[in-house]
């Protein structure tokens, strides 16, 4: 316990000391992070070091506390140890290029795929685990378990860091449980290693608090990650106990569920996973009202009451404290509105759209009945007074289909509305689609996005020249800054000679957003 101790005093020491050496080779260099005003909008560049400053401390600390200590090492220590400093090397590496001349996310992909090679190589990975006395075998799956945990270890860390001290207090908290964690399973090693990373990480957040005068950088982030990851398979994997192994997945609880909530959000309104957008947990804070202070004391209550549960876990040899603590963090961030509402509502509705065609009865002779979604993920602006002009376009021009999606991060604000006739499938081939964009000031808002089937009304040219005209004056009026009551009031000066009678003039209020 004394060489850990000793291990976090001196990383802690180091990186305190260096951090400042490193701002000024970092501008020299010109490895900073500059304002874009769209998603990055501090006022100045900021250097980009935090992860460099944090390997070398934490490395020489690590060698250092060993060196003074005189801990014996096993053959297989050295190795694993040899193994973890070259893939956390790998993984700088890859992340100071991709800060410098921003790599493409697939060849980000690649880099971090080499570094968990190199975990994997040097002994990193579990292959039985052992569930109420029942033994479990990977087998061959093994490497996919172990790819599969890194990776998403790496990138839930990676995009949390979208606010000064989020990953750090992160990766502190979790380090400080996994140390406590080693000593409880008699691996004093890991107990160094990891309180020597937490160490590094202290230091630096009194740099990296709000307001922050150095960042992490995707090297700093994808580092922590990494290391998190490869000091979870060592210290709890290898344990091959189901609480043991579900500590460590607690412990990361706060970036999955944030990781979780960005996938839910996206793909369940048609966008690319890596869609840019304000949605991660620092956005939802901020836009809030709570100050990057306040934000960050949420951030570290619920990481903090993950982290308690996986420590009760282990302790107590229970894994379901851990899920508890899991269960508990949601069940706060949904009830309480703080995070991962939108993306409640939007899973609720999936579920309940995918039951009811189950259940459906036969439609009416009538006619068929049409099915609409309203929902604000971002924003106080209430775009469903525009959406109400869209929803009665798609019902007089005989669409099968209309979205509305407004995705304009720079102003928070985010809005997802559909449109569709019960009978419509998108995966026949019975209609033909469209998808236009809202472009302002050479920024894509959103798009919109129609279904026709084959025999209409209108022609298909006239249908889409009409539409054409909503979003031209969407368009006009926002490089304006008009209300969104100023759009809907021009909207409703558009007249279309097939529109019906009964849409000559729309005069009904909207419908409410959920």
């Amino acid at each position: 316990m004394t060489a850990a101790i000793l291990s976090l005093i001196i990383s802690a020491a180091l990186a305190a000391a260096l951090i400042p050496l490193l701002m000024g080779v970092a501008r020299q260099i010109g490895l900073v992070d500059k304002p874009d005003n769209t998603r990055k909008l501090h006022a100045h560049a900021i250097p980009l070091i935090g992860g460099v400053a944090i390997f070398i401390s934490s490395t020489v600390a690590v060698v250092g506390t060993l060196w003074l200590t005189n801990l014996q090492l096993t053959v297989v220590e050295k190795v694993e140890l040899l193994g973890l400093f070259l893939a956390c090397l790998t993984i700088l590496l890859v992340g100071v290029v991709d800060d410098r001349f921003n790599l493409r996310g697939r060849q980000k992909l690649v880099g971090q795929i080499i570094a968990v090679s190199v975990l994997y190589l040097f002994g990193y990975r579990f292959e039985v685990i052992e569930v109420m006395g029942i033994p479990l075998t990977f087998g061959v799956f093994s490497i996919v378990v172990v790819y599969f945990w890194c990776l998403l270890a790496i990138n839930s860390v990676n995009l949390l860091d979208g606010a000064d001290g989020f990953a750090a207090t992160v990766g502190a908290i979790i380090c400080l449980s996994i140390s406590y964690m080693a000593f409880l399973l008699g691996q004093p090693i890991d107990g160094v290693t990891t309180l020597a990373f937490a160490g590094a990480l202290l230091a630096f957040l009194v740099f990296n608090f709000p307001p922050a005068k150095v960042y992490l950088g995707d090297a700093g982030s994808m580092l922590i990650g990494l290391f998190i990851a490869a000091v979870s398979i060592r210290c709890a994997f290898k344990q091959q106990l189901a609480y043991a192994v579900f500590a460590p997945i607690t412990m990361l609880a706060v970036p999955f569920i944030d990781t979780s909530a960005a996938v839910i959000r996206r793909r369940l309104t048609g966008k690319s996973i890596y869609t840019e957008d304000r949605g991660h947990l620092h956005h939802v804070l901020a836009k809030k009202g709570f100050s990057p202070r306040t934000s960050l004391l949420y951030l570290a209550f619920f990481t903090t009451m993950t982290a308690v549960g996986a420590a009760i876990a282990l302790t107590w040899g229970q894994a379901i404290y851990a899920l508890a603590s899991i269960v508990m963090a949601l069940f706060f961030m949904v009830a309480f509105g703080i995070f991962g509402v939108a993306e409640f509502k939007l899973l609720s509705k999936k579920f309940s759209s995918f039951f009811l065609s189950f259940v459906r009865l036969p439609q009416r002779k009538e006619g068929n009945r049409a099915q609409e979604s309203t929902l604000s993920l971002q924003g106080d602006e209430d775009w469903a007074e525009v959406w109400q002009y869209f929803r009665n376009f798609a019902e007089t021009h005989d669409l099968s289909m209309i979205v509305l999606d407004v995705n304009a991060p720079w102003r928070h604000e985010s809005f997802h509305a559909y449109w569709r006739q019960s009978t419509f499938n998108r995966s026949a081939n019975q209609n033909w689609c469209v998808e236009l964009p809202i472009v302002v000031e050479q920024r894509i808002w959103g798009r919109v996005e129609i279904y026709a089937p084959r025999a209409t009304k209108a022609s298909h040219h006239k249908i889409v020249r009409d539409l054409l005209e909503m979003i031209g004056i969407c368009e006009e009026e926002i490089s304006q800054n008009r209300s969104l009551r100023d759009i809907a009031a021009k909207l409703e000066l558009v007249k279309f000679p097939e529109r019906s009678a009964e849409f000559a003039s729309v005069t009904e209020s909207p419908s409410d957003s959920e």
